[in-house]
């Protein structure tokens, strides 16, 4: 059973746990966000060539799409806080493991993706089971936690390689954080009696896809995955062949697309889950990205840090509205896990077709306009399964599901 938070706890026993699921979410981009910076180092140190390496790119991506649905299976064995707390040792294990050299270095880059996936599947689960019907800020905090953290993996991958004496020793200086995040959820779970999940909670994480609103907030969510890794991936070619920027500038304008999806991580869930539908936040968001995508394509070089903000504006407030729908459209911690793991196992999957796709365009074309044309597409589909995904119902699953769930909330 969820269990809120009473007003009569001392307030660093109300602050604590979401102090260590914070840290924990500062752990789960950066050590494999520091990689991309780091390839030409890591090619010149392993005797690699970058095209190799540029695998580790797109592995993390498909590693969740795989590892995602088998989460809440862990969590319905061991406990949603020890299933967590297994996951942070995974991804210690796999930042240890790169320290082996060119084979390390690829198999502690699945390791560690694996045990980020079912963190990120189960976070707000964790995050839910702590503060009940108050979990919306915390899961908005923890959120923007996990957007900072891939702007510091990229940011730091430089200075923590040069600290640390070669590229795969920076690579593991993510060891400390991490070990001291694991630390953190550890105590935790420790103190939290394993809950004993009902049957109906044991649910294969396919039996929530059966459900339209689940279909619709896992859609919501993969396609605003798409487009975010989308502009990750291009965004910066484009600037510099569209709008003339130099390779610095437009690195600079992505670091600042990127940047502004940590404060709307912090106020959208708290907003977003005071109304009993979300629909104005998606119509919102998937505005900015169709106006964003839009100046790209017919006047990139008329205001190309307009249009590049506009866009991770757009991305910033779709990534923490997809996690609320996952947390506001569910009866219960058993199945908001599921749900979790069902959008984040599809969404990942899909996700990692995007940068493809866009890539494949701009080779057969020879420019952008036709990716950025399917991207607005997308974003225009993007609309309409998040206004489904954002109308006031919750996910039902079985009947044997809704006996054992909790009432509905009003």
């Amino acid at each position: 059973m969820s269990r809120p938070p009473s007003d009569r706890r001392a307030w660093w026993v109300l602050l604590g746990p979401a102090v260590a699921l914070v840290l924990l979410a500062l752990c789960l981009r950066a050590p494999f966000a520091a990689v991309g910076p780091l390839l030409d180092e890591l090619s010149d140190e392993l005797s690699v060539s970058t095209a190799t390496l540029a695998v580790l790119t797109s592995l993390p991506l498909i590693c969740f799409g795989l590892v995602s649905p088998t989460a809440p299976a862990l969590a319905a064995r061991i406990g949603v806080h020890r299933a967590v707390t297994a996951g942070a040792v995974v991804l210690v294990a796999g930042i240890l493991l790169r320290l082996a050299g060119t084979w390390g270095l690829f198999a502690g880059t699945v390791v560690l993706t694996a045990g980020i996936a079912v963190v990120n599947v189960l976070l707000p689960a964790a995050v839910r089971a702590e503060y009940g019907a108050r979990s919306a800020p915390v899961l908005g905090v923890t959120t923007a936690s996990v957007a900072l953290s891939a702007s510091l993996g990229a940011g730091l991958a430089q200075p923590l390689g040069t600290l640390g004496g070669s590229a795969l020793a920076g690579l593991a200086l993510w060891l400390v954080p991490a070990v001291v995040a694991l630390g953190g959820i550890a105590v935790l779970a420790s103190r939290r009696r394993v809950e004993r999940i009902p049957a109906a909670a044991r649910l294969p994480v396919s039996a929530v896809l059966r459900d339209r609103v689940a279909l619709a907030v896992t859609g919501f969510f993969g396609l605003q995955s798409l487009t975010f890794y989308a502009m990750l991936t291009w965004l910066p070619n484009i600037l510099e062949d569209d709008a003339g920027m130099s390779g610095v500038a437009a690195g600079a304008v992505l670091a600042g697309a990127t940047a502004v999806g940590a404060p709307c991580a912090l106020v959208v869930p708290p907003l977003a889950a005071r109304r009993p539908g979300q629909g104005a936040w998606v119509g919102g968001s998937c505005t900015l990205i169709a106006v964003g995508i839009t100046g790209l394509l017919l006047a990139p070089a008329a205001a190309p840090v307009l249009w590049a903000v506009l866009y991770g504006l757009g991305t910033g407030i779709a990534f923490p509205l997809a996690m609320t729908l996952v947390l506001v459209r569910t009866r219960d911690v058993g199945q908001t896990g599921r749900l979790s793991a069902a959008a984040q196992s599809v969404g990942y999957l899909l996700a990692a077709t995007g940068p493809l796709a866009v890539g494949l365009l701009h080779d057969v074309t020879g420019g952008w306009r036709t990716g950025l044309v399917l991207l607005l597409v997308l974003a225009v589909l993007q609309l309409v399964v998040g206004l489904a995904a954002g109308r006031p119902r919750l996910v039902t699953e079985t009947r044997a599901e809704e006996t054992h769930a909790s009432p509905a909330r009003p």
